[in-house]
């Protein structure tokens, strides 16, 4: 069995631009706070801190991350690369330890702290934290995807709004404002003056041209 009085705890709030630790003993005294950037070259910067305190009171240093699949998954996958114990941190579990305070707090050092109690609190439940790159891969795939979609509604949206300006009746003659001849029609004829002179014959095989054959006018 783990015995808590060994282990030097690191709690640690996660950021996108940045990581905070606080370090805490088994009777929840904070004893240091250490501030990084998320990047791979500050990972060490923290380990060395930490293990320079963890050295000074003859500690083993064991960490504890929230949503360690998250922005925190680098500095996971760093730290269990390093050999170093990670813990994961369920979010709820840190919010009802805020919650818990008399006066409820919300800053960087103050969720740490949270991390790290719960950490010491829960030592012997916490799960290993374990980055699985296929969670992680999906993860990303799924946010560009959704990214790529919202960019292409506001794209199409602000292509509905031109054209109710160009062609009003635009809706009469294209069903689909974004297939490829829609699109090539935009595009050559982007108000009715650049129509002038040509012909509906003309217009026909031209957008039977870029349709291959498929074009209905």
């Amino acid at each position: 069995m783990q015995r808590r009085e060994n282990y030097l705890y690191v709690g640690m709030d996660l950021h996108k631009d940045t990581h905070t630790a606080v370090l805490v003993n088994c009777w929840n005294e904070k004893l240091d706070v250490i501030v990084i950037e998320n990047k791979p070259s500050e990972f060490n910067k923290l380990a060395k801190e930490v293990d320079k305190a963890a050295l000074r009171l003859n500690l083993s240093p064991i960490y504890g991350l929230e949503i360690a699949y998250g922005y925190g998954r680098s500095l996971a996958v760093w730290l269990i690369e390093k050999g170093y114990t990670v813990k994961d941190v369920n979010p709820s579990l840190a919010y009802d330890q805020r919650k818990s305070a008399p006066m409820m707090k919300k800053n960087d050092e103050h969720d740490a702290y949270c991390v790290a109690t719960v950490l010491i609190n829960q030592l012997h439940t916490l799960p290993d934290a374990k980055p699985e790159d296929n969670h992680w891969t999906l993860s990303q795939l799924v946010n560009r995807r959704d990214t790529l979609v919202k960019y292409g509604i506001r794209l199409k949206n602000g292509l509905h709004e031109q054209l109710t300006n160009a062609y009003p009746s635009y809706r009469k003659f294209f069903c689909e404002i974004d297939r490829k001849t829609a699109l090539y029609f935009w595009k050559t004829y982007p108000s009715p003056g650049h129509l002038k002179g040509k012909t509906a014959e003309e217009l026909r095989a031209e957008l039977k041209a870029i349709s291959s054959n498929y074009t209905k006018v």
